[in-house]
Formats: structure tokens, sequence, C-alpha cells
């Protein structure tokens, strides 16, 4: 177990120094040009030393508690990984806001004001149960803006970006956080968990014929097997097939971002949400359109014209 800790975190490592090269490029040349850069260079090494000591952290609880179920689990092997992969994911829905953000960002209670008072409004109209109102200092990063809706109640928080209060009207920004509020509404969180749950069965499914076949740690001239090897090596033989299911799951997730658009619709804030996604795009310079097969893969939003057009449609239903 030790060893495949050190292995991992040494790999992981290794791979970081490789991507560093270019999100010093991505960050210090192509966002300063574009005028989106406010990261500093103190703050741009905290962020990796963070980055690497969370990495670190989960690697040495999970990794070991992963290699010890493989050890014990014998016929029940793929009902266990599943349950403790699926209990770690629901653990991160919990630590990612109230512990994991806040390393990075700064959050700050919403001020009294009529923004406030209009989201708790569109909250409770929505049937939509929040705990908090944050504001968060994305601008020390970054002058992009967002908002999003975070953890299961009762840790539930609408987070907005202080670049997003900054740069749009109370209108724009309610029809955003109405946007975020109809993920909750529509269950995307569950939906997402259980589509996760389908893929490490089928993972979780095929490493179990891989399991004990020793065949594939001499083709990779291991001196020995032991179980980080064979699940090591399964990663890495898995991961091409990997693309097929990234297919599904973002057309499942751009599903999501138009159900949300259609939530924002039903409670009067297409023309809003309209006016607020072209001003989001102009300020961060969003592409337009794209290629369809890269956006099949990569792209968890649609783009600015296939939402607005569909926006337009609902508007029109509803009418």
């Amino acid at each position: 177990m030790l060893h495949g800790v050190v292995f991992t975190v040494l790999l992981s490592w290794i791979w970081m120094l490789v991507k560093l090269p270019f999100s010093i490029y991505a960050t210090f040349v192509i966002e300063e040009k574009y005028g989106f850069n406010k990261t500093t260079v103190g703050t741009f090494i905290g962020d990796i030393v963070k980055s690497q000591l969370l990495s670190v952290g989960f690697t040495a609880l999970l990794l070991p508690l992963i290699l010890w179920v493989v050890d014990i689990s014998g016929d029940n092997l793929v009902f266990y990984l599943v349950s403790v992969s699926v209990a770690f994911v629901l653990l991160l829905q919990i630590l990612v806001p109230t512990f994991i953000i806040p390393l990075f960002y700064k959050y700050t209670e919403l001020e009294e004001g009529e923004l406030k008072q209009l989201i708790l409004k569109e909250a409770e109209k929505t049937h939509v149960s929040v705990a908090e109102i944050k504001k968060i200092d994305g601008s020390r990063r970054s002058s992009h803006s967002n908002a999003f809706v975070s953890g299961i109640y009762p840790f539930r928080k609408v987070v907005l970006f202080d670049t997003l209060i900054e740069q749009h009207s109370n209108p724009e920004i309610l029809a955003v956080v109405n946007h975020e509020l109809g993920h909750v509404a529509h269950k995307h969180i569950l939906r997402q968990v259980l589509s996760t749950v389908v893929q490490l069965t089928i993972m979780f499914s095929l490493f179990s014929f891989c399991l004990g076949n020793t065949e594939i740690v001499k083709a990779f001239r291991f001196p020995q097997e032991t179980k980080f090897v064979y699940l090591f090596l399964f990663n890495q033989l898995y991961a091409p097939s990997e693309i097929i299911s990234t297919l599904f799951v973002m057309r499942m997730i751009r599903q999501m971002e138009y159900q949300a658009d259609d939530f924002a619709v039903k409670y009067g804030h297409g023309e809003n949400l309209k006016k607020g996604l072209v001003n989001l795009f102009k300020r961060n310079k969003g592409p337009l359109s794209a290629d369809p097969l890269y956006s099949a893969l990569h792209h968890s939003h649609p783009t600015l014209l296939e939402r607005m057009m569909n926006i337009d449609k609902q508007i029109k239903k509803g009418q």
C-alpha cells in the first residue's frame, strides 16, 4: 500500500510538471493578453501547493482503502468498490463547498440589500431551500464571472462571484441564479451521482476480469503481481474507452443545462437570462459556436447560440 501511494503521488507530480509550462502560459500570457488575469505569482504557486497537498491527502486515504477492499471483497468486489467510491463522491459534495473552496477563495456573506432579498424570494418561489448566500472573491484570480449552487441541504449555498455582481444588473444576476436553482430542482446532482454509479459499475466489473490475470503483469514486465499493479495497469488500459462514456456524460450534462435554462424561463426570467448570457459571453469572450465533435467531447455547456435558440423556443411555448 505504501509503495502504491508513493508511486501514485510521484506520477501525479511528474504529470503536474509536464502540464506546468502550459498552465503558466495560459494564465500569464493568454489570460493576460485579453485582460482576464488577476493572479499573482504568489497566488499561482500557493494554489499549486494547496492542490498537491489535497491530492496527496486524498491519495493517502483513498488508495489504501480501495486496495484493502480489493483484498477482502472476494465475490462482492464490484459492489464494495462501487459503494466505497460513491460514498467518497457524496462526501465531496459536503467537503468541496465547506472545506476545499475556502482554501482557494474567500467566502463572505452577501451584504443585506435588494439583491439578497430578491435571491431569497426566488428560492422561496421555486421551493429550493438555500442555507446561505455567499460572495466569493473571484476577482483575485480572474475577471471572469460566474455563479453556482453547491452542497446538499443544510450545506447548500448560492455563491456569486464578485465579478458577476460588478458586471451584471440585478435582473440578469437573478436569472443566472434561477438557472442554478433549476439544477437543484431537477435533482441534477442526484442524476450525476447515478450516472457515476453506472460508470463505476462498468469499470469495476471489467477490473474484476483483469484481477489475477498474470499475463497482463508479465506483458508490462512487472517483476511481481500486487493488487496495486493490477489496479494501475487496468487504469491505463481502461483510459481510452472512457471517450465513449465521456460522450454520453457530456451529452447528459448539456441536456441538464437546457433544463436549467427552461426552469429560469418558466419563472419569468427568459429575456433577462438571454441578456445575462450575452453579457457573460461578451465579457468572458466565450465561443459563439464550436466544432460539433470537439463540443461533444469537451463542452459541458451548449454554445451561446444553441442556448439562445432554446430559450426563445421556451418563451414562445409559454406565450
